[in-house]
């Protein structure tokens, strides 16, 4: 019988192989991909991470559980192709400073059908220290998400206390794409388990949610403060926007 960790990392590994093939021409390396909870971030990419005894290297991508159930399947694979751009951008172009995503990284996103945005919606700064993105339609990201759905791709498994963040995500598609599978690629993994998810685990965590990020777009000032606040800037005079 095979193990959940088994099954869980096995298809993880699939995905990875699958858009190493169909965007980069298989020419990443395989790298080690891990579960780490870190906080408001869907994944990590960090270079040489893991070593052995014979002194080999191989790099780390990490991707965030707890967003597993709360967020698309589409938007799991988005994350993937994020963090191989970072990979690629690694082992053969010039990276930006640690955390920065710069115009070389920018440029490789968009050449695979992914814009980048720092709001993950159109009309975002393309570069910067925190980055989203969103599919562009008909995009080379968007065949290939097409064909592994295509192939029945799901997660066996997905954290039965997701965290409570709304996606932003535009509902971009390939033309072509059968309505059967936008459903999959789009829908919640929390409504495609729902008896699995621990719905008390999720009503207390919508009751502690994190800070909201407010900024003004006058004078660049930011604040914190709980979600659904109506701030002016004391200096702009102009309202504070959600971030």
């Amino acid at each position: 019988m095979t193990s959940p960790t088994e099954l869980f990392y096995r298809q993880l590994q699939s995905a990875y192989a699958f858009f190493n093939q169909a965007l980069f021409n298989n020419r990443l390396p395989d790298c080690l991909i891990t579960m780490q909870r870190e906080k408001n971030v869907m994944g990590y990419f960090s270079a040489n991470r893991w070593g052995n005894q014979r002194g080999d290297k191989t790099h780390e991508i990490a991707l965030n559980p707890a967003y597993f159930g709360a967020y698309s399947l589409i938007e799991i694979f988005q994350t993937i192709v994020h963090e191989q751009c970072h990979l690629w951008q690694h082992e053969a172009g010039r990276p930006g400073r640690r955390g920065y995503h710069n115009k070389e990284w920018s440029e490789k996103m968009e050449s695979l059908g992914l814009m980048p945005s720092d709001t993950g919606m159109p009309g975002g700064k393309k570069t910067g220290e925190k980055m989203a993105e969103y599919p562009v339609e008909g995009g080379a990201f968007l065949k290939a998400c097409h064909q592994l759905l295509q192939s029945g791709f799901l997660l066996p498994w997905i954290d039965r206390q997701p965290a409570i963040t709304a996606s932003c995500q535009p509902r971009l598609t390939q033309p072509d794409m059968p309505a059967n599978l936008v459903e999959i690629a789009h829908t919640k993994l929390e409504e495609v388990f729902p008896d699995l998810m621990d719905t008390d685990t999720v009503r207390l965590a919508a009751k502690t949610r994190q800070k909201v990020k407010y900024h003004c777009a006058g004078c660049n000032s930011n604040a914190w403060g709980k979600p659904d606040l109506n701030l002016i800037c004391g200096g702009c005079q102009l309202p504070f926007t959600a971030r």
